[in-house]
């Protein structure tokens, strides 16, 4: 599993991030995202979603300032080119 660390980050780049790194990806692969912006949280799994990627929150944010996203390159998935 890829992992990958947005912490830090503001909109738009933890997106940019994460789709460069998708575009690497194969279908069953899986990126860990760690991040510590809510904005950036909510766009990564709006952008994942509607681009077919199965998107699973292992952190919430609830209490802390950090979240954790598992995204999963499904057979549908729309990967970005790199």
């Amino acid at each position: 599993m890829t992992r990958v660390d947005v912490r830090g980050e503001i909109c738009p780049r933890p997106a940019l991030i994460v789709r460069r790194q998708l575009a690497e990806l194969e279908t069953g692969d899986e990126v860990l995202v760690q991040g510590d912006y809510p904005p950036a949280e909510r766009n990564l799994c709006r952008m994942c979603r509607k681009r077919g990627f199965t998107v699973t929150k292992t952190k919430d944010g609830s209490g802390e300032s950090t979240f954790e996203l598992r995204i999963e390159v499904t057979e549908d998935a729309e990967i970005p080119e790199a």
